[in-house]
């Protein structure tokens, strides 16, 4: 599955205001022995949001940015080659310690500085335990010779949503403490979007230091998309516009008496166009049960979306989505994603996986 990149939040790349009154005094960022000799001489930058704001050369292994006064209590990230560290601007010295794979800042640091160090070690500890797991679960595959049955399968989803539970008591707990500044959007932003009604009664709980932030407001709309189109509800009609400015509905391609099966996609997305064969076949199988649509428009152009369609033989239904309407709709965070619609205009099921879909139909006797 191909994430939305746009749209998907990064731990590390949110800032936001804090405090618009100026400070009565700078803030100072400091690191005084990074681990990495290539490091020396080179730059290291500070980030607000994806905008670089300042950057200083390391030398003797040591470097320091100092924000000009009036700055105001931000969320900013200091990248230091490709490793990037959240750094509030709060009044006074934070100091960086670095060792070969973990980025802390010192008990003298700033109050949120010390905060976000707690929340990202507790976070780390909790992905290792995950990545060790998983790895014992690759060695059992292995050990199968490489064939992932249904008990193994079992386990691997059992660990991701033990992982996505814990990480999500990890940031409600952050969240519930900080839910005016920016600590508090750095934890809403590691929530996992696997739980869109969590997400949204946090969000619904912030101040105006998270709901303000453009950025949240986005994943906020994508995640009550999520909600409301979630199977067991009743389908929602979207208009969609191509780049040549013709417009149709969702409710265009309902046919009486027969299912809409919907594929969000798009032509780079490796996993959408691995899955066309099986939707060949569901639209030639099933063609007066179901009817197929197949909408692209995510971050392409008209053009490639047309050259994949002929590459791939799509002969079904398609349309190209050029302000992804349906897609922002329907809260989508990964393609392929397959909305299954009943006659009757629910939702019956939505997943990434082609087989899902599959095993739906089955079940149906459609």
């Amino acid at each position: 599955m191909k994430k939305r990149s746009l749209l998907i939040l990064s731990l590390t790349l949110t800032a936001m205001s804090f405090s618009a009154c100026s400070q009565d005094k700078p803030s100072v960022l400091r690191c005084t022995s990074l681990p990495w000799p290539e490091m020396e001489q080179q730059y290291v930058y500070l980030y607000d949001g994806q905008d670089k704001v300042d950057s200083v050369m390391v030398k003797d292994g040591s470097f320091e940015i100092t924000m000009p006064q009036e700055t105001s209590t931000k969320l900013y990230t200091v990248l230091i080659g490709s490793k990037g560290m959240p750094f509030f601007s709060e009044p006074g010295t934070s100091t960086l310690v670095v060792d070969s794979t973990n980025f802390a800042y010192d008990p003298s640091s700033t109050e949120l500085n010390k905060q976000v160090t707690t929340l990202y070690n507790r976070f780390d500890a909790l992905y290792g335990d995950f990545m060790a797991a998983n790895q014992q679960l690759m060695q059992e595959v292995q050990a199968n010779g490489g064939t992932i049955t249904e008990e193994l399968s079992s386990k691997g989803t059992k660990l991701s949503e033990d992982f996505n539970a814990k990480v999500g008591v990890l940031s409600k707990e952050y969240f519930d403490q900080n839910k005016d500044n920016p600590l508090g959007l750095l934890a809403l932003s590691i929530y996992p979007m696997t739980d869109p009604k969590g997400f949204v009664e946090m969000y619904e709980a912030a101040g105006e230091a998270i709901t303000s932030n453009a950025d949240m407001q986005k994943l906020y709309s994508m995640q009550k998309g999520e909600l409301k189109t979630a199977a067991g509800s009743p389908y929602t009609d979207v208009t969609m516009t191509d780049e040549t400015g013709k417009s149709v509905k969702l409710s265009d391609y309902m046919q009486e008496g027969k299912y809409l099966l919907v594929d969000v996609w798009a032509s780079w997305c490796g996993p959408c166009r691995a899955a066309m064969p099986h939707l060949a076949e569901i639209a030639k199988s099933h063609a007066g049960t179901i009817t197929v649509l197949s909408v692209g428009g995510l971050n392409e152009t008209p053009e490639a979306n047309a050259k994949a369609r002929e590459e791939l033989g799509m002969t079904w239904s398609t349309f190209f989505d050029s302000k992804s309407s349906l897609a922002d709709a329907y809260g989508v965070k990964s393609i392929p994603t397959l909305i299954l619609i009943s006659p009757e205009g629910n939702i019956v099921l939505k997943t990434n996986r082609p087989d899902e879909i599959s095993s739906k139909i089955k079940e149906l006797g459609i």
